[in-house]
């Protein structure tokens, strides 16, 4: 049975909660190199909520995901590792492209093998692929991109 899940537009009360989820999204991924403190993550997340478009999944009255819309970027999209494959992310992408219905982008890392199925699940589409040398992490990393 799937949890009822709801989005709504995140707030600067959401941001520790929020960031929480984000940083335990990254230190779940085992090829990723954690550059950043808790705190520092913190206030990243802090930052975006309240800069950018930000929506987070709910369930049971917790933040269980995050997505955060930049122009026609998709720049982030976590999910609690407790909470993957339980409709989180796909309720947040979905909200995505009801947002972006002309279509965005997003980078993900090639080794991040289970966010590259699920947003090819999605109909994004591989387009670039790079030596990792342009972002922080320096991971070789892949451009996607969706449109109707």
């Amino acid at each position: 049975m799937r949890p009822n899940i709801s989005l709504r537009r995140a707030t600067a009360n959401d941001a520790v909660e929020t960031a929480a989820v984000f940083s335990a999204a990254l230190k779940s991924m085992r090829f990723f190199p954690k550059l950043h403190s808790d705190e520092e993550d913190g206030d990243f997340v802090a930052d975006f909520i309240d800069s950018d478009e930000t929506w987070i999944a709910m369930e049971g009255g917790l933040i269980r995901g995050v997505a955060c819309l930049r122009g026609e970027w998709l720049d982030h999209l976590y999910v609690s590792p407790a909470f993957q494959n339980r409709g989180a992310g796909s309720a947040l992408l979905a909200k995505v492209k009801e947002q972006r219905p002309s279509g965005f982008r997003l980078w993900t890392f090639q080794a991040n093998t289970g966010a590259r199925r699920f947003y090819e699940r999605h109909g994004c589409r591989a387009v670039e692929f790079t030596d990792g040398r342009r972002n922080e992490e320096k991971l070789p990393d892949v451009l996607y991109v969706w449109s109707p």
